[in-house]
């Protein structure tokens, strides 16, 4: 038996009231074996006072490390819109962009060919954003992230 382990993933990372947490069953820490993790802290990551629109000081600090390339820097366009402006239909449509570049990185890497991002108001303050990620004609992956609009990660969850 070979002493290199098979890559299971990333820490599974999910969403909680005070911010993601990594998911634990029976004392065992689960992996993602697919996106999730990588999509919510691409979303989610970073400083939400962070709009990525220009160099400013309130880049995340990790962005700041020596030998970080733009495609592993967590700037979060998307959050600082979702807690920053009125859900609007126009905004609605920024978010929709702003998701779509913050994971534009995965096309960037070559693990995906298009992005979708496609948001709808589902009530006074609650949203619904779905994600969907494709790879040589083929949905690799499908999720919907809800929240409040305006409350930011602490309103959010992930649903599969």
């Amino acid at each position: 038996m070979s002493d290199i382990q098979v890559f299971e993933g990333d820490l599974l990372l999910e969403d909680s009231p005070d911010f993601g947490e990594i998911k634990i069953i029976n004392g065992i820490i689960l992996s993602d074996r697919s996106f999730n993790t990588a999509v919510y802290l691409s979303l989610f990551g970073g400083n939400k006072e962070d709009s990525g629109k220009v160099k400013n000081n309130k880049t995340w600090w990790g962005n700041t490390l020596p030998g970080i390339t733009e495609s592993e820097k967590m700037i979060s366009r998307f959050q600082h819109i979702v807690l920053g402006l009125p859900m609007t239909s126009r905004n609605i449509q920024k978010a929709e962009d702003a998701a779509v570049k913050d994971l534009e990185w995965m096309v960037a890497e070559g693990m995906a060919g298009k992005i979708n991002a496609s948001g709808n108001a589902m009530g006074k303050n609650k949203f619904e954003l779905k994600i969907e990620i494709i790879a040589e004609g083929v949905t690799i992956y499908d999720n919907t992230f809800s929240m409040l609009w305006r409350s930011g990660i602490h309103g959010s969850s992930i649903r599969q």
